[in-house]
C-alpha cells in the first residue's frame, strides 16, 4: 500500500484548489468602488455615523470596502471606530490582513482596539494555511502537516508512535528465523508477527494525511469549501465497527452481506481464471484438530479466538487508515476540485488502482490484478458512496470496510486453518 501514499501525494499536489472565491461577490461587485454616499458617511465628523458606515462596509464585503475598513483602523481618531473596523476585518477572509492586524494588536494606544485587532488576526491566520499543503506534508512523514499548521506537539506524537511501530516491526522481523530451502538459501521470512506492527504504522501514516487535511479545513471554518469534511477523530473511527448507532444503518447491515457475496464470487472467478495448479484437498477447522498459532498448537476454540484477535489487529487499522486516506482526504480533495460525483468516481478508481501492488511478486499476480483491481474499484465506489450518503462521515465506511475484510479472513481461516493467518488473496488488505 505504499503506492497509496504516492498516489495521494500526486492527487493532493496536482488537483486544482477548492474555489475559495465561491463565498465572495462576483467580479463586477469586487471591482466596484465604495458608493459615494458610504464614503461620505465614513468621513463624517460624527462617531456614530462612522461606526454605522463600518457596518455597511462589512455587509458590502468588496475589496474596496475592506481597504476602507483597514484605513479607518489605522487612521481614525476615535478608538470606538477603530475597534469597529478591527472587528469588521475578521469577515474579510483575507489572511494578507493579518500583519496589519497584528501591528494594531500591539501598537494601538487603546486596549479595546488592541483586543479586537488580536481577535480578528487570530480569525484570519488559519486562512493562510492550505489544507492540501498540510496533507502533502503529512505524505512526506507521518503527521508532519501539523508542523505546517503550527501544532508541533501533535506532529511529534505522530512521529513518536509511528516511529515506534516501524522500529519494533523491523527489529522483530530481524529476529525471526528465515525459511530456507535444502541448499540453505533464504526463501522467505515468516512475517506474520511483524505484519500488525507494520500495518499499524502504515495506516497511522494514512490517518495523519487525512487528519492534517481535516484540521486545516476546520481551522478555516471550512471557508470556501463546496462540501463538508469528515470530522471524526481517531477514537471515533476505531470504535465505529462496534458502534450500535453505526451498525443499525441498512447501508451497513444490508450492504455488507451483498459485498461479501460479491467478494466470494469474484474470488472463485479469479482463482478459476488464474490458477495453474491442481486443486489440493485442505482440512477445515471443523475437523477438531486444532490450530497452529505461531509455532504453538491450540485447541479449536482457543486457536480460533487467537486467529480472530490477530485478524482484528490487522484489519481495524486497515479500515481506519484507508477510509481516512481514500475517502476523507483523496475523495474529499478531488470533490472540492472537480465536483462531487467526479471526485467520487476518480477517488474510487484510485482506490482500486492503489491495490495493484498487492499482487506484485505473485506467480499469477498480473492475471489476478487484471481481474481484481476493477472489482476493487467497484468496492471502493460503494465505500465512497457511503461517505457521501452519510453526510460526509467516515463511520459507516470504516465499519463496512473492517467487517468486510474481517469476515473474508474468517471464512478463509475456517476453510484452511493450516495456513493461518490467511485471507482471500485479493481481499487483503483493503
Amino acid at each position: 500500500m505504499a503506492l497509496g501514499v504516492v498516489i495521494a501525494a500526486a492527487v493532493l499536489a496536482l488537483a486544482r484548489p477548492a474555489r475559495a472565491q465561491m463565498a465572495e461577490p462576483p467580479p463586477s461587485a469586487r471591482a466596484a468602488p465604495v458608493p459615494a454616499e458610504l464614503l461620505a458617511r465614513a468621513a463624517s465628523p460624527e462617531v456614530e455615523t462612522r461606526q454605522g458606515a463600518i457596518v455597511s462596509l462589512r455587509a458590502l464585503g468588496t475589496p474596496a470596502a475592506v481597504d476602507l475598513e483597514l484605513a479607518m483602523l489605522q487612521r481614525d481618531i476615535d478608538p470606538r471606530v477603530r475597534a469597529a473596523a478591527a472587528a469588521a476585518l475578521s469577515d474579510s477572509h483575507d489572511p494578507a490582513l493579518a500583519p496589519a492586524l497584528a501591528y494594531a494588536a500591539v501598537a494601538d494606544p487603546d486596549p479595546l482596539v488592541r483586543a479586537f485587532a488580536a481577535r480578528s488576526r487570530a480569525a484570519l491566520e488559519p486562512l493562510a494555511k492550505r489544507p492540501k499543503l498540510a496533507a502533502g506534508f503529512s505524505v512526506l512523514c507521518p503527521g508532519c502537516g501539523y508542523f505546517y499548521l503550527g501544532q508541533p506537539d501533535r506532529a511529534a506524537r505522530f512521529l513518536i508512535v509511528s516511529g515506534w511501530l516501524l522500529t519494533a516491526g523491523l527489529i522483530l522481523q530481524e529476529t525471526i528465523p528465515p525459511n530456507v530451502d535444502q541448499q540453505g538459501r533464504i526463501v522467505s521470512r515468516n512475517d506474520g508477527r511483524v505484519q500488525p506492527l507494520l500495518t499499524s504504522f502504515q495506516d497511522l501514516w494514512f490517518y495523519g494525511i487525512f487528519a492534517s487535511y481535516r484540521d486545516a479545513r476546520l481551522a478555516r471554518g471550512d471557508y470556501g469549501a463546496r462540501f463538508p469534511v469528515a470530522k471524526e477523530g481517531l477514537g471515533d473511527l476505531l470504535i465505529a465497527p462496534f458502534n450500535p448507532h453505526v451498525l443499525k444503518s441498512p447501508w451497513v447491515w444490508a450492504g455488507l452481506p451483498a459485498m461479501l457475496g460479491a467478494a466470494v464470487g469474484a474470488s472463485y472467478v479469479i482463482s478459476r481464471a488464474t490458477s495453474n495448479r491442481a486443486s489440493v484437498a485442505l482440512r477445515t477447522l471443523s475437523d477438531g484438530k486444532g490450530v497452529s498459532f505461531f509455532g504453538n498448537h491450540y485447541g479449536t476454540a482457543e486457536g480460533f479466538a487467537l486467529g480472530e484477535a490477530y485478524n482484528t489487529s490487522m484489519f481495524l487499522p486497515v479500515a481506519v487508515g484507508e477510509e481516512s486516506l481514500f475517502r476523507g482526504a483523496v475523495q474529499a480533495g478531488l470533490s472540492e476540485s472537480l465536483g462531487l460525483w467526479q471526485g467520487w468516481a476518480l477517488g474510487s478508481a484510485i482506490f482500486g488502482a492503489a491495490h495493484t501492488f498487492n499482487f506484485i511478486g505473485d506467480e499469477n499476480g498480473v492475471k489476478e490484478a487484471a481481474f481484481a483491481v476493477p472489482y476493487l474499484m467497484v468496492t471502493g465506489s460503494y465505500l465512497g458512496y457511503l461517505y457521501i450518503n452519510s453526510d460526509f462521515s467516515l463511520l459507516r465506511g470504516v465499519a463496512v470496510h473492517f467487517w468486510y475484510d474481517f469476515l473474508l479472513a474468517t471464512i478463509d481461516f475456517i476453510e484452511d486453518p493450516d495456513h493461518q493467518p490467511f485471507v482471500l488473496r485479493f481481499g487483503m488488505p483493503f
